[in-house]
Formats: C-alpha cells, sequence, structure tokens
C-alpha cells in the first residue's frame, strides 16, 4: 500500500503490524459476529445526524457486488424485488449496485474485459465472483433539504499496517452508491477503505401531489410516515403544497433544483467530510494493528477521485482543503464552472478557442437553443429520429437574427435555409464546442441540465417555476399525469437524480395546457420544443440579458449563486490528474480541462502537479449503442489507468505523466456491428509522449496539438 507522498507525513509510520495479521484480526471479528459496533458515543463528527453500520459476510452479501457476484453483476436483467411497490432498503441498495457496475451490457467495448470492477491491480480478471467481505457505514449529515449522505466502505482485508482512503463523490445527481462500480471497485481491490457521499445532490424527491418522499436509504412514504428521515421535502406548507398542486397538477420538486441550499457551491466541503467521517471511525472501530498515531492525515493516505460533477467534487475538495486531507486527486472528465479566466487563453492546433471557460448554464442553456437545428446537418446519428424536420427546420429560422452567438443574419441570407443547420453546428464551435462533437449533439439534446442548475443557483422553489419550467410523470399525450406508487417507490434505483423516472421537464405556458417539454406548442399552435422557455433559460445564464425587471432579480440571483461553485485551480501543489474525452458534448473541453490546466499554472505559478490528459474518439459517455460503437473508444478504460498512475507516484514516487493527448483507434464497422474493442485501439498514456502529443501552457496560454 502507498504511503503518503508529502515528506512532512513521512515521519508518523511505526507501531504497525503485518497485513496478514490485521486481515485476521478483521476475520476474526466478523466471524465474532459483526462489525466493530456503533456505540451510542459514536466518535464521529458532530455534522453527522444519523450513523449505522453493518457487516456483509461475503457470501449472501457483501460490499462490491451486493451479494450478486460477477455473474450477477453481468446478467441482463435487474436483480428482483419482491414487492416493487414497498422495496426493501437492501433491494433497492442491490438494484443500485448492479447498475453501477454496468456489466451487464456488451463488452465489445471493453468494460468487464480490459477494465472495470473485475479487473484488478495487474490489470487481469479477477478469479470467482469478486464478492468483497466488509464492513459498510452510512451516514446522513443535515436534515431534509440540506442532507447530504454518506457511505463508508472497510474492506476485511482493509491494510491497518499502511491504510488507505478513497474519496468517491457520485457522478450527476446520482445515489451515493453510484461510484461502487467504478472508483470504489478500484479502491476496495487495493485493501483501502472507499468514502463515498452524493454531494447533497441525491435522488431525494418530494412528489407533491401524493405528497410522497424518500428517506435516506432510498425507501419512501409521505411526509408524515418519513418524517425527519426524508432526505429532501419541497420546504412548501402543506397548504401551499395543496394550492400549487391544484394549479399544476401531478408536479415533482427534486433535491438539486428546488432544496434552495446551491449543493454545488458545498461539493469541496462534502467530499472532506466523507474523508473525516472514514478517518473517524477507522478510529474508533479499526484501531487494533493501526499506525500508532491512529489514522490521521499523515499515516494515511487519501485520493479524492470522480466523474463529471463528481469529478468537480474532487477537484473542489483538492482547492478547498487547507490542511492537508488529501494527498492527490484524479479527475475523469470534470464539470466545474471556472473563475473568469483574466488573460488565459485556450489554443488548439495554433488557433485561439473563441470563447473557452464558460459555466455549465451559458453553454447549456446555448447548446439547448442550437441543438435542434444543428441535428438536421447530421442525419446518421443517434438521436436524429427524435426529432421533427420541420420543427426543427423553424427553430432553425427562429435562431437568425442579431445575436452573435446564434446565427447571425447575414450568413443566414447567404446560405439560405437548407445552410441553416451548418451554421448552427458552427455557432456551437465558436461557443467552444468542438468540431468533433458534430455528431452528438442530436443525442446530448437536453434543456432539463441548464435550467435545473439555474434553479439551483437562484435558491428558487419549486412553486417559483423559473421560466415556466417543472417537471412531472405524462400520459401518453404528453400532459403531466400522477405517479403510480411503484414508479416513486422504486426512484433511489432507476432516477437519474431529478424528477423520478419516467418523469421529464415540462413547459407551463404550452399552448392549450402544460405539456413536455419536447411535445409543446408554441404561441402560434405549432410544436417548437419550447422556444420560449428555452430562450429564458439563456437570457438568465448570461448577465445583463434578462428582459424586464422581474427576470432580472432572477438573473442576478442565478449570477449571485454561480459565483459561489466557481474554480480557481488552486490545488496547493497536490498531485493531480485529470483525464477527458476530446470529443465531449457534454462538458467540452474548451470550457474545463483545458482552461483548468491554465488556471492551475497561474494559481500555482507553473509549480503545480497537475497533469492533463486528453483522449482523441472519446466523449462523456462509454455507450456501446449503435453509432456510438464504431466511432469512439472509452474514457473509463482511461480513467482506470489514471488511477493506477496516481497510486504508482504516491506508493513508489514516480512521476506523473505529462500533459498530453492521446491518439486512440476508433473500433470501426458499421454501427451496432464494430469489432471488439483491443489495446491496440487503445494506446497507453505514455511518460514520455512526443512532442507532437504535448499539451503545454505557455505563458497564459494553454496549448494543445491538433
Amino acid at each position: 500500500m502507498p504511503p503518503s507522498p508529502s515528506s512532512r507525513r513521512r515521519a508518523a509510520r511505526c507501531g504497525t503490524v503485518p497485513l496478514v495479521l490485521a486481515a485476521s484480526l478483521v476475520a476474526g471479528a466478523l466471524a465474532a459476529g459483526g462489525a466493530p459496533p456503533v456505540s451510542a458515543d459514536s466518535g464521529v463528527p458532530a455534522y453527522i445526524t444519523d450513523l449505522t453500520a453493518r457487516t456483509y459476510d461475503g457470501h449472501d452479501d457483501d460490499l462490491l457486488t451486493a451479494g450478486l457476484g460477477f455473474s450477477g453483476l453481468r446478467h441482463p436483467t435487474p436483480p428482483a424485488i419482491a414487492d416493487p411497490e414497498r422495496p426493501t432498503a437492501a433491494e433497492l441498495r442491490r438494484r443500485t449496485i448492479w447498475a453501477a457496475a454496468g456489466l451487464s451490457g456488451d463488452d465489445g467495448g471493453g468494460l468487464g474485459r480490459l477494465y472495470g470492477p473485475n479487473i484488478g491491480p495487474d490489470g487481469s480478471a479477477i478469479p470467482g465472483e469478486g464478492k468483497v467481505t466488509g464492513t459498510e457505514y452510512t451516514a446522513v449529515a443535515g436534515t431534509s433539504a440540506q442532507s447530504v449522505s454518506f457511505v463508508v466502505q472497510v474492506p476485511a482485508e482493509f491494510d491497518r499496517a499502511r491504510p488507505c482512503v478513497i474519496a468517491a463523490p457520485a457522478t450527476g445527481l446520482a445515489n451515493v452508491y453510484n461510484a461502487v462500480g467504478s472508483v470504489g471497485a478500484w479502491g476496495l481491490h487495493r485493501g483501502c477503505a472507499v468514502a463515498y457521499t452524493d454531494k447533497g445532490m441525491g435522488p431525494g424527491f418530494h412528489d407533491l401531489h401524493s405528497d410522497t418522499v424518500m428517506s435516506a436509504d432510498g425507501t419512501t412514504g409521505t411526509t408524515a410516515q418519513i418524517g425527519d428521515a426524508a432526505a429532501f421535502t419541497s420546504g412548501l406548507s402543506d397548504a401551499e403544497r395543496q394550492d400549487y398542486d391544484a394549479q399544476s397538477p401531478y408536479r415533482v420538486a427534486f433535491k438539486q433544483a428546488h432544496s434552495r441550499q446551491n449543493p454545488q457551491a458545498t461539493w469541496g466541503r462534502d467530499v472532506l467530510r466523507s474523508v473525516e467521517l472514514t478517518l473517524a471511525l477507522l478510529n474508533r472501530d479499526w484501531g487494533d494493528g493501526a499506525p500508532a498515531a491512529g489514522y490521521t492525515p499523515d499515516t494515511t493516505t487519501v485520493i479524492a477521485a470522480g466523474v463529471s460533477n463528481g469529478g468537480g467534487a474532487a477537484i473542489a475538495a483538492g482547492e478547498d482543503d487547507r490542511d492537508g486531507l488529501i494527498d492527490a486527486v484524479v479527475a475523469s472528465e470534470p464539470q466545474m464552472n471556472l473563475d473568469p479566466l483574466r488573460g488565459i487563453t485556450v489554443e488548439q492546433g495554433g488557433r485561439e478557442v473563441a470563447d473557452a471557460g464558460l459555466p455549465l448554464v451559458q453553454y447549456g442553456s446555448l447548446a439547448a437553443l442550437l441543438q435542434p437545428c444543428a441535428a438536421l446537418a447530421e442525419p446518421s446519428a443517434p438521436g436524429y429520429a427524435s426529432f421533427d424536420p420541420e420543427t426543427a427546420q423553424r427553430r432553425c429560422s427562429a435562431l437568425v437574427g442579431d445575436d452573435p452567438r446564434l446565427i447571425p443574419r447575414d450568413d443566414a441570407d447567404r446560405a439560405g435555409p437548407e445552410g441553416l443547420p451548418g451554421l448552427a453546428q458552427e455557432a456551437l464551435v465558436r461557443a467552444g464546442f468542438q468540431p468533433e462533437s458534430s455528431y452528438l449533439h442530436p443525442s446530448h439534446y437536453d434543456p432539463q441540465t441548464p435550467v435545473s442548475y439555474e434553479m439551483s443557483f437562484a435558491r428558487a422553489r419549486a412553486s417559483d417555476a423559473l421560466c415556466g419550467y417543472s417537471w412531472a410523470r405524462t400520459d401518453d399525450s404528453g400532459r403531466p399525469a400522477p405517479y403510480t406508487p411503484g414508479e416513486l417507490a422504486m426512484a433511489f434505483a432507476t432516477s437519474g437524480g431529478r424528477a423520478p423516472s419516467p418523469g421529464t421537464l415540462i413547459d407551463d405556458d404550452s399552448l392549450g395546457g402544460a405539456a413536455e417539454d419536447r411535445r409543446s406548442l408554441g404561441p402560434d399552435g405549432r410544436p417548437d420544443y419550447n422556444l420560449d422557455g428555452q430562450q429564458c433559460a439563456y437570457r438568465l445564464a448570461f448577465p445583463g440579458a434578462a428582459a424586464d425587471p422581474a427576470e432580472q432579480a432572477w438573473n442576478e440571483r442565478v449570477a449571485d449563486g454561480l459565483d459561489e461553485t466557481r474554480r480557481d485551480g488552486d490545488l496547493q501543489g497536490k498531485p493531480a490528474l485529470i483525464v477527458q474525452g476530446r470529443d465531449d458534448t457534454r462538458v467540452p473541453v474548451n470550457h474545463s480541462s483545458r482552461p483548468y490546466l491554465g488556471l492551475n499554472a497561474r494559481a500555482e505559478h507553473g509549480r503545480g502537479g497537475l497533469s492533463y490528459i486528453e483522449v482523441a474518439h472519446a466523449h462523456h459517455s462509454d455507450s456501446t449503442a449503435p453509432g456510438y460503437d464504431n466511432r469512439y473508444v472509452p474514457l473509463g478504460y482511461y480513467y482506470q489507468q489514471a488511477l493506477d498512475l496516481m497510486w504508482a507516484r504516491l506508493a513508489d514516487d514516480r512521476p506523473l505523466p505529462p500533459s498530453q493527448v492521446i491518439r486512440t483507434v476508433p473500433r470501426g464497422g458499421a454501427p451496432g456491428e464494430a469489432p471488439a474493442l483491443t489495446e491496440a485501439n487503445v494506446p497507453p498514456i505514455l511518460p514520455s509522449p512526443g512532442a507532437d502529443d504535448r499539451i503545454d501552457v505557455r505563458g497564459a496560454s494553454v496549448r494543445v496539438p491538433d
């Protein structure tokens, strides 16, 4: 196991016992009746409001596979639920761990064969079923809308002599177990404790019609039944809730948009708290054979690692960590809002990127306007069939005007109607999206992400319904309809964190009555993909763009909340590795990793420990669906490789690789018929890349080769 890399931590390495003895002590405790007991005097940080522990025997249930084993994780059918309207917490946990592993699909893309939860430290498949015996602690800090969920897993083979902790924040708005199948598995395979958190943005919801809410363990009931154990309530009084439901029936509030807490502002704090909690539990319950000084930042190696906004949370923790709690950061495709670049530029192939470093609400709201039109230029792309060409062409015409971010009138006059989709693609490139992303725009159309973050930043209530937006389940006609009890009961395992599945974004102002956003009708009675709502969200995102005083007030609240979430690049010299796909359309490289490299160089005067790996032919999803399979390689393969490289940095003091572009080779073939991925498709991250592949920072310019 690796020691801490910092020289100020090297002294406190004494009083240890061999790994085999440490493992036998834990095994003895398990055989004697389970986990170290959770006492009334918890010995954990004061902000923890609820704590439980459970030991898994590695047979009927376990930390990594929830008792399914690798064969169960590979099964295409999800684990059974005895009563789908009343799933137990254990059944929900098992279902979500099955989904997080991702092994049930085709392994032609390499998952489960070249990388994944069943691939061990030596790069080969782990024999047997891979079940991990150990203790799992579940904890909550705060209550209701202010609550944050934590899970700490300590494997039976935890190395007390040379301890390590992996902090693994969830990606997206997913539940706290989301990272079990990726960095969680990676840490457990190395005998590390793993600290998970949902970052205060998990799948907590409040169905305002039935008054149903979710508890931290995923089980559901009415607000009266769940009480203080609710992961989220809307904050509306019962009278307010009923009035809103009468005016806008069947709506649902969810934690990210409607908690009025702006949880993204505390991502770093939440990750640091997950580490603090883990060290406290280790000191309380795993002291036999521990370092003489106990489990402290000086004796315990800590890596913060995450994907997408989980990666952004890991970076936030690295920046917020002023006490040396974290040793290193590994982030894959991190979603983060950056400080103004103030002169930092991004160049690719010697050409300066016109607009770099935009926050998600800005590039996301801009993309939502442009993508229906741009989709018409990619008729073979996944997602194209979901657009109506006539409606999309009307969107093209609506974008023509004086706004330089959209389609300039002079360009439109020259191109004619048939040329507008190409001009929309060009507008997306001007906005910082890669030209290689054009094929992905149809499948990445997502107006609900920017508006949900705007509501979060503005600390809006569900009944505020900014820009006429709300969320609900819909019927076959696209109108809001009541959820079934089973849909709400299964939300912890089946929902991505917004409206419980199959809920969707609603246009409250659709002509003729509220309707699903993609089926809403404009003022002329024709479908328009809710142009008015998206234009409103676009105006809220950009300072000074509001149309009237009321909208300006919300615009200012959005800007204030956004400023609370910005990252400045100062990791205080911690070694850090970021990997991202060049074709990323969800979190474009020009708005995230590339400019962050420049911010880090300026903040740490060019002496920081950050390396950035940009992977060609990779994007934000490792989907192997037809159209993705033959064009793209999995970024997860490089995320796992980055974790291995950071492990070597901490364990053996090996240098991190320099920033570089990885020239991958797509699988090729026809969509849906791509040959299996091999190592020839995914060359390794190199310790000494060639000059034509190096990414560097010169002065204030981040320079990326073509």
